[in-house]
């Protein structure tokens, strides 16, 4: 995964932002759905660009969790990981994020979550929220000093068309 310094980030008065491309966005929202009630999760891969994280496409892993948990916890195999990562060796890209859904709830990082967070500082972490049958969107990162020990990265939708739009047509 790309370093990422998020001191000097705060120190350059850089603020944080995730590109999401609207058919990555429409992706994570209907995994979310399909995996509902239970959390939907996955991998996040692109890079990171000045100011911020550029995601280029999604990886939905299955929810390795035990059964009776899944509809408020996730868990992805770590090999999962490795397997992205070695995939992406010598590529601009890596898998330089995580993604979950909240079925139920706001789009707002548990004390679960935040344990996840710790374990993977320079990650950045996207959540979907259902709240009344009404998808949100927000991203988040690690960050010790910020409240609560994360910091919401503002998200930033655009319509460029990815690998992953480009094969689903």
């Amino acid at each position: 995964m790309p370093a990422v310094d998020a001191e000097a980030d705060r120190e350059a008065g850089t603020p944080d932002a995730v590109w999401l491309p609207a058919p990555v966005l429409g992706a994570l929202v209907e995994e979310a759905g399909r995996a509902a009630p239970e959390e939907a999760c996955g991998l996040l891969v692109g890079s990171r660009a000045a100011g911020g994280f550029r995601i280029t496409r999604r990886v939905a892993c299955d929810n390795m969790a035990p059964s009776a948990m899944r509809l408020r916890r996730f868990e992805i195999d770590p090999r999962r990981v490795i397997e992205e990562e070695r995939a992406l060796r010598g590529s601009a890209e890596g898998v330089i994020g995580f993604y979950h859904s909240h079925p139920e709830g706001l789009p707002i990082p548990s004390g679960v979550d935040r344990d996840y967070m710790a374990l993977w500082p320079d990650a950045v972490w996207v959540i979907v929220g259902a709240v009344g049958g009404k998808p949100g969107v927000r991203a988040w990162r690690n960050d010790e000093g910020g409240p609560g020990g994360v910091r919401e990265l503002e998200v930033a939708r655009h319509s460029e068309k990815t690998p992953e739009s480009e094969a689903t047509g």
